[in-house]
């Protein structure tokens, strides 16, 4: 079993990769981007791919979701980790040599008070937390990231603006699993008056509870968005309801697309479970 993530061993989801593995036997490969890590599984290279969806200071992760609507991936679990992170600098370096802060987007923005507060240096935006530690060759350089590589230190630490910092991680597969008390789906509304209240009613007729909405541009024209819905299913029939909802939604929407049913991995039993 080889998994796909984000970054390397020094990543957060590297972190939530091994969560998702468990007792599981399975070999953890970091990758650049989040297209490159999606594109690892669509070419047979890694069996499954973990990617973050959503930060809870930030929100939603824009790489993540074009990935699941330009791939032909799946939602086979999700889990929440706390983000905590740490202002890194070669050993020897201090807060007034620094210059330029490299991290991934969202992470600057999690931490922008703090750097607002404490350094004037350059903030510069790369693919994720754990490359901008391989950009320190200099005494001058810091990253923000959760834990420094060999050679570095952690100056600062929980430099997060929240303490409440947490991001959502999303285990994908080829292939859509059966179980689980969660589903997501990607929809286009019609355009026309009243176009998305529609949508929204078949899940209101269904009894069904969204957890999460977000727009995103389709990138055919301006104004023209699609919709990212998460949502709770049924203890008792939820498969009859999640087949009619899906074929609802295909009939009444310009575009409609099943992005998986899974559960939310809390604890390492039920980490276990996935695999059983």
């Amino acid at each position: 079993m080889k998994i796909a993530f984000l970054g390397d061993e020094y990543s957060h989801t590297y972190a939530a990769s091994r969560e998702f593995c468990g007792k599981k036997q399975a070999e953890c490969k970091g990758f650049r981007t989040a297209r490159e890590v999606a594109e690892s599984v669509a070419s047979g290279k890694c069996d499954m791919c973990v990617l973050p969806v959503e930060n809870s200071v930030e929100g939603s992760v824009t790489a993540t979701a074009d990935v699941l609507l330009d791939f032909s991936l799946f939602i086979r679990a999700e889990t929440t980790r706390a983000i905590h992170h740490g202002f890194i600098v070669n050993d020897g370096a201090g807060l007034s040599d620094i210059r330029e802060v490299y991290s991934h987007p969202q992470a600057l923005a999690q931490c922008a008070r703090w750097l607002a507060d404490n350094t004037e240096a350059e903030q510069i935006a790369v693919h994720s937390t754990s490359y901008a530690l391989t950009l320190l060759d200099s005494k001058d350089k810091a990253a923000i990231a959760a834990m420094p590589a060999r050679g570095q230190k952690e100056l600062f630490s929980h430099i997060e603006d929240y303490a409440s910092n947490a991001t959502r991680f999303l285990l994908l597969s080829p292939f859509a699993g059966s179980k689980g008390n969660r589903a997501s789906v990607i929809f286009a509304a019609k355009n026309r008056p009243g176009g998305l209240l529609d949508v929204l009613k078949i899940f209101e007729g269904a009894g069904l509870n969204m957890t999460y909405i977000q727009s995103r541009p389709s990138k055919s024209g301006l104004g023209d968005y699609i919709f990212f819905v998460d949502f709770t299913l049924p203890k008792k029939g939820g498969d009859k309801t999640l087949e009619e909802l899906v074929a609802l939604l295909k009939a009444d929407t310009g575009f409609c697309k099943f992005l998986g049913r899974y559960d939310h991995i809390t604890n390492s039993e039920a980490t276990n479970n996935l695999w059983a």
